[in-house]
């Protein structure tokens, strides 16, 4: 197991380099910088509509968690204007500029997703457009169905129990459930993408272990570069107000970076599997030397 492990990790490191993986990352990137702007425009006129008490800060505190200290401060900063009063009407140009952008981001990603899944025809440029709205769509809605588990809380169980017919019981487990069912979202949400992006058929199931991988390593990488660059850098000193900028840049390159190794080793788990199918070519019987007549 160990050996195949490791000439596995091996294969996806050379395929990294040969698909251009690094240069991917760094176009992915640059979508997602580009998307962030009318996001955050949309995000802020839609929080006026929700009843939710403190929702600004807790949107913040979720931000915290992943994205590095000193970008952080940039986002925040860039959220308290947005969300001065009477911008309602910036809510349809948030969400159009923010599928527009979003969708060129998607655009990109499934380029980058069947260059590693080596597939020789892509669809038609109309055919991927809408292929990226729908992933668009799709994921969003997992991101933010997975944000609203966040702001629950762990005490989210005991109030549903006090409010509806559910157990007691369920007060109970319901912060290890929502840890799980947090993290089963977010790991859908990556499948969904390996699973809709390339043009390749492939089971969804088998889109499992880049998605574990890519979700992990976009945890485990954005809790490194949090404590890097709260601790050992500063950039702030070095770049000034580009500091800030260039953190988100090199964070969501780090993102993309991941994303791609998960859809890597997908792609190498799925050749890997393809000798092992059945083929179902018929074995035709040689025909027989008909005698020669004089």
């Amino acid at each position: 197991w160990w050996n195949r492990t490791r000439r596995l990790s091996g294969i996806v490191y050379e395929e990294l380099f040969r698909t251009r993986a690094f240069t991917m990352a760094a176009a992915m990137s640059y979508y997602f910088l580009l998307a962030l702007l009318p996001l955050l425009i949309f995000a802020s006129a839609l929080l006026g509509y929700l009843p939710i008490p403190n929702l600004f800060d807790q949107l913040l505190d979720i931000l915290a968690v992943v994205v590095p200290p000193q970008a952080m401060q940039m986002v925040e900063r860039i959220l308290a204007g947005l969300l001065a009063p009477h911008r309602g009407g910036l809510l349809s140009f948030g969400f159009l500029g923010y599928l527009w952008t979003a969708s060129g981001g998607f655009s990109a990603l499934i380029d980058a997703t069947n260059v590693a899944y080596d597939v020789e025809k892509s669809r038609p440029w109309w055919r991927d457009r809408l292929q990226a709205l729908l992933l668009t769509f799709t994921t969003g809605f997992l991101v933010m169905l997975g944000l609203l588990l966040i702001i629950a809380g762990p005490h989210f169980g005991h109030f549903l129990t006090e409010l509806f017919a559910v157990p007691k019981e369920f007060g109970q487990i319901w912060p290890v459930f929502r840890v799980v069912t947090i993290f089963v979202i977010f790991v859908v949400s990556v499948e969904l993408q390996y699973y809709l992006a390339p043009n390749r058929k492939q089971r969804f199931l088998n889109t499992l272990p880049g998605a574990l991988v890519a979700v992990g390593g976009i945890f485990s990488g954005s809790a490194g570069m949090g404590y890097y660059f709260a601790h050992l850098s500063n950039y702030n000193r070095t770049y000034g107000s580009l500091g800030a900028v260039i953190i988100l840049m090199v964070w969501f390159y780090v993102m993309a970076l991941f994303f791609l190794v998960g859809a890597e080793l997908n792609a190498e788990l799925l050749k890997m599997k393809a000798p092992k199918e059945p083929t179902k070519m018929a074995k035709e019987p040689a025909a027989k030397e008909m005698p020669k007549t004089a």
